[in-house]
């Protein structure tokens, strides 16, 4: 049998693949972003050093 944390889990990553198939344009939107601050975030502790 198994936990209510691992059904919730379940649950949840089942609803946030759904929301992920159907909205793929606020994916990319989301994803671009993270990646232009990880890349500034990174120039900055370059030009620390």
């Amino acid at each position: 049998m198994k936990s209510i944390e691992e059904i919730a889990r379940q649950l949840r990553n089942q609803k946030a693949k759904e929301w992920r198939n159907k909205n793929k344009e606020k994916v990319k939107e989301i994803n671009k972003r993270y990646w232009i601050n990880k890349a500034k975030k990174e120039l900055e502790k370059r030009k620390e050093v």
